[in-house]
């Protein structure tokens, strides 16, 4: 029940508790672009005293994927995670229950997991892990609800609307080839951006990249190729990905293929519902990611040149446009310095193990590169020293700092309440 101003002072308290001046606090975190929006107004009012500023990026991105993600679905009636909570709670807190289905999937004579995951609906995608535990299942729950229950705990299901919700599931091959098509967006679209930001290293120089990365992936699932094109970032934004003329046809938009192989057993009427169904998910998470991430971020834009491979004169505009945006750092002084310190870097002879950690092939032979953290490089290069025993690049690794502590989502600070 903390208001703003609570949460204000408290923050204040802190900073004078650990010794640090306000004018230190570089941004602050948020799940979303519309919470702690007063909080962070009288922070800033706060900073204007001191003639500082908050650095301002907006909400938590995996958030965004997630929401993105629960958007899409819940412009459907599916109710999938509903389904999946359903059977899982069937069998919570009932060893009798779940010792009983082990019975019969050692029967099936198959090693798969038999444990159902409980569903989250503060981390949508993840519902892609569960639906991974339960269709594996699929023929040891049939044969559990529809045949072991009804024999021998007939108690048990009379009158039971779960019973009886679980059971229409489990006959209904629509409702297969949703849990299959779910499957597919969560494991071909968000696991891999999702997973590659659940990583502690600093990850804030590759937003720019993934951010746009995502939305087009989503657009390519429905839009024909020379509509999405060669586009990337900000023109992304420009697609109309609501014209009809655009539109994949039923037969090549994706679907996956679990789901594709399970189109047969619908009547012509479910096929027609269910490719109406995946058109509005798709619209809905590419409306969402449209209106949410932030493509057209300059700021983004820039720090991505503190991956080695921009390591060049043609970016020293980037790094002094860097330093004018982060809110009283540098001086004006120190911000002419961060042009030429830049010139200077661009010039030096980088070992290549600095930045490079691994090289090895893949199954067909062709080159896999695995790079070091970033902070890792960076350590490296601002460790240089001039003949005389100075730091090289003093006013860079000030400036570069500040940046590589910024976080590029909420999960390692989630991962401290776990």
């Amino acid at each position: 029940h903390a208001t703003a101003a609570i949460l204000k002072t408290a923050i204040l308290d802190s900073l004078k508790a650990d010794g640090l001046e306000l004018k230190q606090l570089l941004m602050l975190g948020r799940d979303s672009l519309f919470v702690n929006l007063s909080l962070e107004n009288m922070i800033e009012n706060e900073m204007k005293k001191v003639r500082c500023g908050l650095l301002k990026l907006g909400g938590c991105h995996l958030h965004v994927a997630h929401n993105g993600f629960k958007a899409g679905l819940s412009s459907s009636d599916w109710n999938i995670h509903n389904k999946c909570i359903d059977i899982y709670s069937w069998f919570k807190q009932s060893p009798a229950r779940k010792e009983d289905l082990i019975g019969i999937i050692s029967d099936y004579n198959c090693v798969i997991e038999k444990t159902i995951l409980y569903f989250t609906n503060t981390r949508w995608v993840w519902l892609g892990k569960v639906i991974t535990r339960v269709l594996p299942l699929w023929e040891p729950l049939h044969e559990y609800f529809l045949m072991y229950l009804p024999v021998n705990k007939k108690q048990q299901v009379q009158n039971n609307d779960r019973y009886e919700r679980i059971k229409e599931s489990l006959t209904s091959y629509v409702i297969k080839i949703r849990l299959q098509f779910v499957l597919f967006l969560c494991e071909t679209i968000f696991d891999r951006f999702l997973t590659l930001f659940q990583q502690e290293a600093p990850l804030i120089h590759l937003l720019y990249y993934e951010l746009p990365s995502l939305y087009r992936l989503v657009l390519l699932q429905f839009l024909t190729s020379d509509c999405v094109g060669d586009k990337v970032g900000g023109d992304l934004l420009y697609i109309d990905f609501k014209l009809n003329e655009k539109q994949l046809n039923n037969k090549n938009i994706r679907i996956g293929e679990g789901a594709r192989k399970l189109l047969s057993n619908l009547t012509q009427k479910e096929r027609e519902t269910f490719y109406e169904d995946i058109r509005t998910i798709y619209h809905t998470i590419a409306e969402y990611l449209k209106k949410n991430l932030p493509l057209r971020n300059s700021f983004l834009r820039d720090i991505q040149i503190l991956h080695p491979s921009y390591r060049s004169v043609q970016y020293s505009d980037d790094i002094v446009r860097i330093a004018r945006t982060v809110p009283g750092l540098l001086s004006d002084q120190e911000i002419d310095y961060t042009r030429d310190e830049w010139l200077n870097y661009s010039l030096e002879h980088i070992d290549e193990t600095w930045y490079i950690k691994e090289k090895k092939k893949d199954y067909l032979g062709a080159e896999i590169v695995i790079y070091h953290r970033i902070d890792y490089y960076w350590n490296k290069v601002l460790s240089i020293t001039t003949t005389d025993g100075r730091h090289k690049y003093s006013t860079l690794s000030k400036l570069i700092k500040n940046i590589l502590i910024i976080p590029h989502g909420n999960a390692d600070v989630e991962r401290g309440f776990q």
